[in-house]
């Protein structure tokens, strides 16, 4: 047994050999598999980045009332280009043509064209300003509205006399009492209204007869509100006890889209009596004097009575780059060169082609197909 044992015996030696070469193996597996895992995280590391970097953004920056329809869109577009984010954002019109001209935002949009021409007028010289392209999109139609008590006017009639005295003669309270024919005589009513940079403003005091930039000096008291919704939810909050009334964009007074006539909750949209007759806002009237606004006919040209076209008004997207340099009544008939990135110009071709029109109407918005 013990010869045997002796055979069997491995040498000092051999195993000293032995166990250096299963060190040397086993460095060698290790550093092969670590070398591999290194490998792959920095394959990942760099799938990570390379996606990072081909997600590109446009931002979109302007009016309110575009805001719901334009979040349609970006829904569509980037559905459709998954490496691009559209990102809306809102503060207003006045606020687009300098996004653009500081470069802070892609495309800026603006419910009237003046937005445009007044602040390249207030910047003469700056070549930012000046380098404005624009496009039109679409269309718009503001409304006035009442609380759902109906007693600021009774009739849910109003002329422009009767908006000359109501905005003219708001109390300290921002209250008006007694204010003309059409409104309560025996309740104060809360005015309501927007800035006055603000489109909307524009609007009435020009249907009323009032110097349309010197709303400080004509409304001095009423409630200012600053975007869309904040109107709607101010005239809402009316009561039969303390009655609101105000105006707002159709898109925000009827809802479910331009082939509704379905008013929002909590208000009455009122009408307008003219020299020319009473105009009952829906969407098709709206859409009937636009056709005639976009085109320069006078007023009810196309079918009458529509709307008044005082109360219309135009949706632009500016991007940097000229002017256009002609026009028809209000429509763009040689256009100006845009100056912005492939990605923004195909976002721009996307929002106007005609498969995105229910984009616009479903978010309040009258697209260019609608009364073109």
């Amino acid at each position: 047994m013990a010869k045997i044992s002796n055979e069997l015996a491995v040498s000092p030696i051999v195993a000293t050999l032995v166990l250096i070469v299963v060190a040397v193996i086993g460095a060698v597996a290790v550093g092969t598999i670590m070398g591999t895992f290194s490998t792959q995280v920095s394959k990942q590391a760099s799938a990570s980045q390379a996606a990072s970097a081909s997600q590109d953004e446009i931002i979109v920056a302007g009016t309110w009332y575009g805001v719901p329809a334009e979040q349609n869109l970006a829904t569509d577009f980037e559905r459709l280009n998954p490496g691009t984010q559209v990102n809306v954002q809102s503060g207003g019109s006045g606020e687009a043509p300098m996004a653009i001209a500081m470069s802070v935002a892609d495309i800026g949009t603006v419910a009237n064209s003046m937005q445009i021409t007044t602040a390249q007028t207030t910047h003469p010289t700056d070549p930012m300003y000046q380098n404005l392209y624009f496009t039109q999109l679409g269309g718009r139609g503001i409304v006035f509205i009442q609380d759902q008590s109906g007693l600021a006017v009774p009739n849910n009639i109003v002329a422009p006399s009767d908006l000359n005295t109501l905005y003219s003669n708001v109390a300290g309270d921002g209250t008006e009492k007694g204010v003309a024919n059409n409104f309560s005589v025996t309740t104060n009513i809360t005015v309501e209204q927007f800035p006055a940079q603000r489109f909307p403003n524009v609007v009435v005091f020009s249907l009323a007869g009032l110097p349309a930039y010197e709303v400080n000096n004509n409304v001095p008291n009423a409630v200012t509100n600053y975007d869309e919704p904040a109107m709607l939810a101010s005239v809402r909050a009316g009561s039969a006890a303390h009655p609101a009334f105000g105006f707002i964009d159709a898109g925000y007074a009827i809802t479910g889209g331009i082939a509704s006539n379905t008013t929002a909750t909590g208000i009455k949209i009122v009408g307008i009596a003219t020299s020319t007759g009473t105009y009952i806002p829906t969407h098709t009237n709206i859409r009937n004097a636009l056709h005639d606004w976009e085109y320069g006919y006078a007023q009810d040209t196309t079918s009458g009575p529509n709307y008044p076209q005082g109360l219309l008004g135009g949706f632009y997207w500016i991007t940097r780059g000229s002017s256009p340099s002609a026009l028809t009544g209000n429509r763009v008939t040689t256009p100006g060169i845009s100056a912005a990135s492939s990605e923004v110009t195909g976002f721009i071709n996307f929002a106007k082609s005609p498969s995105e029109a229910t984009a616009w109407n479903n978010g309040g918005v009258y697209s260019m197909y609608d009364f073109m």
